[in-house]
């Protein structure tokens, strides 16, 4: 638990700190107006969604990357939304070329606290005890021994395949 705590909020801090900078300095946005925050919400949620948890190059988890993609963009949104209402310190970071305003307004604090959270809601969701399913043939071959071997009453070769494959699976 600790370690996927970790994780997330590593890759939270890396994402979120990698897309606030490249908006405040690269692109020029040091404090955008309401809508382009809101879009720098959203687009920090979506790629935070992709890569958080299990991440969609994981073998079976492209759906589920997705989905948390477009549940992150919403999210993402919404905190920016939240974040630049109700978050008014005043924060001078001139140094870096950064921006100077309230922290809410900053895109170099606002994204990674949004990806941050998010990142360590999608990492904690995630506990990582799914077994991957059979691959299809085997699947088929499996299914199609168990046929045979439940269409007869007396054990034949079979049935002693199908106890070689239960234990098998009982050892992994």
């Amino acid at each position: 638990m600790l370690r996927r705590l970790l994780l997330g909020l590593a890759e939270g801090l890396a994402l979120g700190l990698a897309l606030g900078v490249a908006a405040a300095r690269g692109i020029g946005l040091a404090s955008p107006g309401g809508a382009v925050a809101l879009l720098l919400g959203a687009l920090a949620g979506f790629a935070t969604g992709l890569v958080a948890g299990r991440p969609i190059w994981a073998r079976n988890a492209k759906t589920e990357a997705l989905l948390k993609a477009a549940a992150g963009a919403v999210a993402g949104a919404g905190a920016s939304f939240a974040l630049r209402r109700w978050l008014s310190v005043t924060v001078d970071l001139t140094s870096f070329s950064l921006g100077a305003g309230p922290a809410g307004h900053l895109p170099a604090l606002t994204v990674p606290a949004v990806t941050s959270l998010l990142a360590l809601f999608f990492e904690l969701d995630d506990d990582g005890t799914r077994t991957p399913p059979l691959p299809s043939a085997e699947r088929r071959r499996f299914d199609s021994e168990r046929s045979d071997a439940s269409s007869s009453d007396e054990p034949d070769e079979s049935d002693e395949e199908h106890d070689d494959v239960d234990r098998k699976r009982e050892k992994h």
